[in-house]
């Protein structure tokens, strides 16, 4: 008898789980990985930027800095062909990571999950080290895209050039690192995302509080207030924006590792709702109380001293030392 009803108790709690795994995995919008998508927006930008010797600054031309920054292997009929070779031109390599699972989170507007994406983030999860960095890449980083009519361009443009994969390609090429997969999210989930936690935990700059109608220190902020944190733009710079966007993702993680079951089931259903991805979800779901016990880093790239802001066609962009940076990645990922 007492056999029998913990059989059945065993029973009920497998069926129990495999319904729970089984409606979070229907949440989720899946594309298939070798499947090729269209473009999507090609004449996106309006103006041409060009090519990056159009407005090399002259504080790199100067400083003797801009010789290791040339491949003198990249063919002539490149040049010829008039895209941007030479200056950052560079042939970055690609470094292999055995037990490093590199995903692209992708912050977009719509539920199409079309148009540019407003935030990129490099989600690493490191197996050999047990830790998760989280790294934001400027979306006016000027990149070699390699489409036919845009050799190169802003990051964020990518995406909507060609999509996820596209943009996938674009980091690879540029930043020399291998991406497993990526995860569009749509940016309205969040405020449910963080109310089903209950809230997130967020210090607050002087100015941040003062652009909050706030006072300075650390808040329990609600979903709508997290999302007016992290999208904050008129008080500093993309790089503090980019932090506050890594704050809110790091809070999110350390909730759910903190709070665990019914809290972290609601926020993952919301999370998996609303993204778009082409990643085999079910080791990571399997594993997430595990990968949630890791420890987590952050990084901004490009870093201070390894870039140059200019004005092109009208719009800003960064320039940034191809090599130093992919360097700076790839010691932060493995190390």
């Amino acid at each position: 008898m007492a056999f029998g009803a913990a059989a059945g108790f065993l029973a009920a709690l497998l069926l129990g789980i495999y319904v729970i795994y089984a409606d979070m995995l229907s949440r989720v919008t899946f594309v298939d990985p070798d499947q090729p998508q269209p473009l999507l927006l090609v004449n996106l930008l309006e103006e041409d930027l060009g090519s990056p010797e159009d407005w090399v600054p002259d504080s790199f031309m100067q400083s003797g800095h801009l010789p290791e920054m040339i491949d003198d292997s990249i063919p002539r009929e490149t040049e010829a062909a008039g895209s941007a070779s030479g200056f950052q031109a560079v042939n970055v390599p690609m470094q292999q990571m055995p037990g490093v699972d590199n995903i692209l989170i992708f912050g977009v507007d719509t539920h199409s999950y079309s148009g540019r994406a407003d935030a990129i983030i490099l989600l690493s999860i490191n197996h050999n080290t047990k830790t998760i960095n989280i790294v934001s890449l400027m979306r006016a980083m000027y990149v070699r895209i390699g489409l036919a009519n845009r050799e190169w361009g802003l990051l964020n443009a990518a995406y909507s050039y060609g999509g996820a994969n596209l943009a996938v390609r674009t980091v690879e090429r540029n930043f020399g690192i291998p991406i497993k997969g990526f995860a569009a999210v749509n940016f309205s989930s969040f405020p449910r995302i963080i109310d089903a936690l209950g809230g997130v935990t967020i210090t607050l700059t002087q100015r941040e509080a003062d652009y909050m109608g706030m006072r300075p220190g650390t808040h329990r902020l609600d979903g709508k207030r997290a999302l007016y944190y992290a999208r904050i733009r008129k008080i500093d710079s993309d790089f503090q924006r980019n932090q506050r966007q890594r704050n809110i993702i790091n809070s999110i993680l350390g909730e759910m590792a903190s709070q665990g079951g019914t809290a972290a089931y609601k926020a993952a259903t919301v999370i998996l709702a609303n993204t778009y991805t082409n990643l085999d979800l079910n080791s990571y779901l399997l594993k997430a109380p595990s990968y949630l016990s890791y420890r987590r880093r952050q990084l901004q790239l490009p870093a201070s001293g390894e870039m140059a802001m200019r004005y092109v066609g009208g719009q800003e962009v960064w320039w940034f030392d191809m090599l130093k940076t992919h360097t700076r990645l790839v010691s932060f990922l493995t190390n």
